[in-house]
């Protein structure tokens, strides 16, 4: 007979003694087990090995004492939890214990994580509907020795202490110095060591990006030429080639630091996409390049070139589409959104003054139905043809992408750029959690099942 991992949903209660664990009738006769038969109950990398004894109760329910608590470092669990039990192994697991890492610091004062705050607490809502208990953490305070130190929501506010070792880990760190430390690496390192999945790790650079998608041939047509800001012959020819052409930084977002360069009779004008009034005459290739070099200094820039965006108002439109994992860890559309720049600026950025709009209202406001919806479709396949390339050329895990398509005058679309740390922002209804957070909490569940397998 083929044993399987069983799952259900049960109330922790710790008003129980020790070296037992009671268990409710229906559960019992569930998992095939008899009473004063022993099992290993489980909770991050702890466990510990107790004597079964029935229970009455109106609901399935576990029944330990205090001292198990404190040994599996489990918090205060106030609603129904997963369980996954070993039929082979006589294990018990509480799993998953599901952990958000993150830099934004947790002020205090308010007693939230700031501008996280919204999505960490509908996150972690999802969560207690699902059974699988959430924590925050930071990489500087985790050890993964057994415990980790972490925030915990007790109902009313976050409180630090120690938390079982997570099953799974989602990356919100938006700090590439802090990814790049030592602490960091060394973080990394324990993780993989335990087996431990983490996702969305690494800032994905606009050059590497290119790279890896220009060799995919049906998606070469949809590539704006690019090429490194490095060396002056090249950056010459490639700015002789094109009347307009964009600098970016490698790892840039949110709009900053962008330069747009435009051939004109007189040599080539420069914007800046942080200053809208000011613009600068260059009249040779070599001034422009010195310049240029001089305030990148030795930051990883590429240079690209310039697409006649689709306008509305005269304002720059593109659309940036999320994407997520499914638990069959196929990508999906999660949403697909206009985003309308303001008048007078080089970038469509909500960061840089633009606003937000529903893709397929904002389409159906420019062109008929039919080709509307032509274009949505066509928008939405090129973004996931996109994120499937890319995931299958990384060795790192990605769960969610922001992908920036762009329709040029002709209404051709163009990869603009790809974001593994999309905004928590979000503009549009849903009844109780946004299609991402799901998205999210169902995908580190599938990982976490799958380690288990």
């Amino acid at each position: 007979m083929t044993m399987k991992v069983l799952y259900d949903k049960a109330v922790i209660n710790a008003e129980g003694q020790d070296a037992i664990v009671q268990i409710e009738q229906s559960l019992l006769n569930r998992w095939n087990l008899k009473k004063n038969e022993q099992i290993v109950l489980i909770a991050g990398t702890n466990q510990v090995q107790l004597v079964v004894r029935p229970i009455p109760a109106n609901e399935p329910t576990l029944v330990i004492s205090r001292h198990t608590i404190h040994h599996l470092a489990l918090p205060a669990l106030q609603f129904p939890v997963q369980m996954a039990f070993d039929q082979e192994k006589n294990e018990l697991r509480i799993a998953p214990f599901l952990s958000v890492l993150t830099d934004q610091p947790f002020d205090n004062e308010t007693g939230t994580f700031g501008k996280l705050e919204v999505f960490l607490q509908e996150m972690r809502s999802f969560c207690e509907e699902k059974g699988f208990p959430l924590y925050i953490h930071t990489f500087q305070t985790a050890k993964v020795e057994g415990y980790i130190q972490g925030f915990w929501y007790t109902g009313s506010r976050w409180e630090f202490g120690s938390l079982p070792v997570p099953d799974v880990v989602y990356n919100r760190i938006h700090s590439r110095a802090k990814e790049k430390s030592i602490a960091f690496q060394n973080y990394l390192s324990t993780l993989t060591a335990q087996e431990i999945p983490i996702f969305n790790g690494g800032f994905l650079s606009k050059q590497e990006v290119h790279e890896i998608l220009v060799e995919n041939e049906e998606l070469l047509h949809f590539l704006p030429d690019t090429i490194p800001f490095d060396i002056e012959e090249e950056f010459t020819d490639f700015i002789e080639k094109h009347r307009v052409v964009y600098v970016k930084p490698s790892f840039g977002s949110q709009g900053r630091n962008i330069c747009k360069l435009t051939s004109t009779l007189e040599g080539w004008v420069l914007e800046h996409s942080l200053d809208i009034k000011d613009t600068y005459l260059f009249t040779t290739v070599e001034d422009l390049f010195r310049v240029l070099k001089i305030n990148i200094k030795h930051r990883s820039y590429i240079v690209q070139k310039g697409i006649s965006l689709l306008e509305f108002d005269h304002k720059k439109v593109d659309f940036r589409i999320l994407l997520n994992k499914d638990q069959k860890k196929s990508w999906k559309i999660t949403s697909l959104v206009a985003r309308i720049g303001d008048a007078g600026h080089i970038v469509s950025n909500l960061s840089r003054g633009g606003e937000m709009q529903n893709g397929m209202e904002f389409l159906r406001s420019l062109f008929d139905e039919r080709e509307a919806r032509r274009l949505y479709k066509e928008v939405g396949s090129l973004a996931l043809r996109t994120a499937f390339c890319l995931s299958r050329k990384r060795t790192d895990l990605f769960g969610e992408l922001g992908i920036d398509i762009a329709l040029d005058i002709e209404k051709h679309p163009w990869i603009i750029e790809l974001n593994s740390k999309p905004s928590k922002a979000f503009q549009g209804s849903y009844e109780k959690f946004r299609p991402s957070v799901k998205s999210i909490v169902e995908y580190m569940d599938s990982l976490y099942r799958e380690r288990m397998h």
